[in-house]
């Protein structure tokens, strides 16, 4: 009734052996575990790559994790799991109940080394730590950037001491501002093409400059705009045609009569700001009308 064995983990997996019992036959041995995990090494890579103006730069990162990759003899305390980050290498071949080891940071990390105990199978290897931290060095670049910005007030740099000319448009001539002391005055007008009344400004200091508004300026340019009118004339011509015819025993006469009448309206155009001769109809002659200016003029139709 106090049979026990250990049952550890299989080559290939790591983790901590228990200790199974068997107190009868009708039951066997009695326990659970051990938790065994892979010793598979894993390697997984990272590789970035980042562009500037400066060039291009590939960063290559590769972590291994690594448990364990032996078994470790019979009877003697497994070896902690803590991480890649940790070596336990010094951890194996350690036999309770007096056993312990050194467990340091791996490389690539850097911290305080500590010591575990294994007191028991049971309990193996008992401790915490160490905390470790990457040893990765981070280089930051950094890119001043220049910005330049340039205003211009003005198309010529006045004197030392004066002010500077007032910048209102080019509508405005301010050519009279130019080499003014403060206290000063300018008179600013309309520039060639524009017209409006002048405005003065005034320069009490070199930090407030001139100070005034306006002028309002307006284009002097001359838009054209032409109407034409055509007026055509019609003559109208009536032809009126009467035949008689006369018959003697003797002798035959034929008289023809032919009437033309010939009616014509307007074939000039008035001068300007002469009244217009009223139109009436083809039996009225308004040809007195003409060139006629109000409020006194008169004609005979």
């Amino acid at each position: 009734p106090d049979g026990s064995c250990t049952v550890s983990c299989a080559d290939g997996y790591s983790g901590d052996p228990v200790i199974y019992y068997c107190y009868d036959l009708d039951t066997g041995f009695e326990g659970t575990g051990p938790d065994c995990t892979s010793t598979t090494t894993t390697t997984s890579i990272t590789s970035t790559t980042s562009t500037s103006l400066t060039g291009t730069s590939t960063s290559l990162s590769s972590t291994s994790t690594t448990t364990s990759t032996t078994t470790p003899d019979p009877g003697s305390c497994y070896p902690p799991t803590l991480g890649s980050d940790k070596d336990t290498s010094e951890c194996s071949g350690k036999y309770p109940p007096d056993g312990t080891c050194t467990v340091s940071c791996t490389s690539g990390y850097l911290g305080n080394p500590v010591v575990y105990y294994c007191y028991s199978l049971e309990d193996m290897f008992v401790g915490s730590g160490p905390d470790c931290v990457p040893t990765t060095t981070t280089t930051t670049t950094t890119t001043a950037s220049i910005t330049t910005t340039t205003t211009t007030t003005s198309t010529t740099t006045p004197m030392n001491g004066t002010c500077y000319p007032p910048v209102i448009g080019q509508d405005k001539d301010t050519s009279l501002c130019s080499g003014i002391f403060p206290p000063g005055t300018c008179t600013v007008s309309c520039a060639a093409g524009y017209s409006g009344d002048p405005v003065t400004y005034y320069c009490y200091d070199l930090e407030d400059n001139f100070l005034g508004s306006g002028p309002s300026c307006t284009s002097t340019t001359t838009t054209t705009s032409g109407t034409s009118t055509t007026t055509t004339s019609s003559t109208e011509t009536t032809s009126t045609a009467t035949i008689t015819t006369s018959s003697t025993s003797s002798s035959s006469t034929s008289v023809t009569s032919v009437t033309s009448t010939t009616t014509t309206t307007s074939t000039t155009t008035p001068p300007p700001g002469a009244c217009y001769p009223p139109a009436l109809g083809n039996d009225k002659d308004t040809s007195d009308c003409s060139a006629k200016f109000p409020p006194d003029g008169s004609c005979t139709v």
